[in-house]
């Protein structure tokens, strides 16, 4: 199971790293019921420098961990 989950905003142009505990997280699932969808995608990574490196392939111009959880 990863324990890490990139959060790709399409829509806003950003990545954040979430702990898959974390509430904006949900494992993955997010907040929304569908998960991932039209503006936005998630992304598993089994540790924390896997996220970042993932993160940074994504192309995305902002890259944070998230506020929550402070992967």
């Amino acid at each position: 199971m990863a324990e890490f989950w990139v959060y790709e905003n399409l829509t806003h142009g950003y990545a954040r790293v979430h702990r898959r505990s974390c509430c904006m997280c949900n494992n993955g699932r997010g907040v929304h019921a569908d998960g991932s969808g039209p503006s936005g995608r998630w992304h598993a990574a089994d540790t924390r420098e896997q996220a970042l490196v993932l993160a940074q392939q994504l192309g995305q111009p902002a890259i944070a961990d998230c506020a929550i959880c402070a992967s």
